[in-house]
């Protein structure tokens, strides 16, 4: 099953297939800049970059095409990550899977790890940091402040100290809960946004560093997936990981 699908699947040519799972489970390298999906406000006609080359169907939340010996085949999204962010998506082939690994999601039994560069201004408190986010939306885009809404948790370590040439650290960051743009903020609301970010972040000093450097990305990275797989048949650990973007590196020398 596995060398078949995977021959066929209309994988983006920026994105690439770092493991398959005999569970059923791929693990997606999305790059920055291309959408987990379609989104449902996408004008009729105009060009989106997704991960597949493929129609998707958000009943189902899957892609769905057809191979060469014109079989139909489906891959379910189990979760997905922001257009400007990259690294580690996971899809399954089969549908019961994915039910399962949305539980697991949910019910926060999924370890996520994240890398984000930052500018310190002063000392970095590691730990766990809490916020409240309410989302909002500001001419047709969501955006996320500190407010009355439900509280975002995330394990916070300085895995770099700032050196280089700009400055920069390096957070890993470890979501305890999935709120929409949460890591982004939480950084933000702590005066360090990450770098690239064009939402919450320092817009001169991104352009600052675009123009020096050529980097023109929000530089955060899903870099590390862990969790249990425990169904009728299967009782397994489970992770793989996605080398730090070039990009990205380059930033801290």
């Amino acid at each position: 099953m596995k060398n078949n699908m995977e021959s066929s699947i209309p994988l983006d040519r920026r994105c690439t297939m770092l493991k398959y799972d005999e569970a059923g489970i791929w693990f997606i390298d999305k790059a920055e800049g291309v959408l987990s999906h379609p989104n449902k406000e996408s004008k009729k006609g105009k060009a989106v970059r997704t991960i597949l080359n493929a129609e998707y169907l958000f009943d189902e939340e899957c892609y769905r095409w057809e191979n060469s010996l014109g079989e139909l085949q489906n891959i379910y999204l189990t979760h997905r990550l922001d257009s400007p962010t990259s690294g580690i998506m996971l899809a399954c082939d089969d549908h019961q899977i994915s039910v399962h690994l949305k539980k697991l999601f949910k019910e926060r039994l999924v370890k996520k790890t994240y890398y984000a560069l930052v500018r310190p201004r002063g000392r970095i408190k590691d730990g766990i940091w809490k916020d409240n986010l309410k989302e909002s939306r500001e001419n047709g885009r969501i955006r996320v402040s500190r407010g009355n809404g439900p509280e975002a948790l995330t394990r916070v370590f300085t895995e770099r100290k700032a050196s280089g040439k700009y400055g920069l650290a390096m957070l890993r960051m470890e979501p305890l809960t999935g709120r929409t743009h949460q890591l982004r903020v939480q950084c933000a609301l702590r005066g360090i946004p990450i770098i690239g970010d064009k939402s919450y972040g320092d817009f001169s000093y991104n352009r600052k560093i675009s123009r020096a450097t050529k980097t023109d990305r929000l530089c955060l990275h899903a870099a590390e997936i862990e969790f249990e797989l425990k169904t009728n048949n299967l009782n397994k650990k489970i992770s793989s990981d996605s080398p730090l973007p070039r990009a990205m590196g380059k930033l801290m020398m």
